[in-house]
């Protein structure tokens, strides 16, 4: 199954582009698994210091969710079970879906998020 993987370097108060453009996942199937995980490097001194928004066809999955910190000694991965899964869903449009997948760096310095997007069937 498809794993799009990305190290994203995101300046202070920017956000990104969409994690899947110019990808051949930028529209995907009915029925399709969708599974994202994302980690930052640094924790946030508050909530939503790093986010990520999550949408398919105007439908919202995520809206400013926390990405957590990578944790040394735990591997980073979209699996079903692993801490940094954020969001794990099927899309439901009867032709094309088009999930969008953006983070948003809140604090004053650069942070470097890695994310996963599974997706499969």
């Amino acid at each position: 199954m498809p794993l799009v993987k990305k190290r994203l370097f995101l300046a202070a108060g920017a956000t990104s582009d969409q994690v899947l453009a110019s990808t051949t996942y930028e529209y995907v199937d009915p029925n399709t698994v969708i599974r994202v995980a994302a980690a930052v490097d640094t924790a946030g001194t508050s909530a939503g210091d790093t986010t990520m928004d999550f949408t398919v066809n105007n439908a919202e999955f995520s809206r400013n969710a926390s990405v957590s910190k990578l944790v040394d000694g735990e591997p980073f991965g979209a699996s079903e079970n692993s801490s940094y899964t954020m969001n794990n869903m099927v899309t439901t449009g009867a032709i094309r879906n088009r999930p969008i997948i953006t983070f948003t760096n809140g604090t004053a310095a650069t942070r470097t998020i890695d994310v996963a997007v599974f997706i499969g069937n």
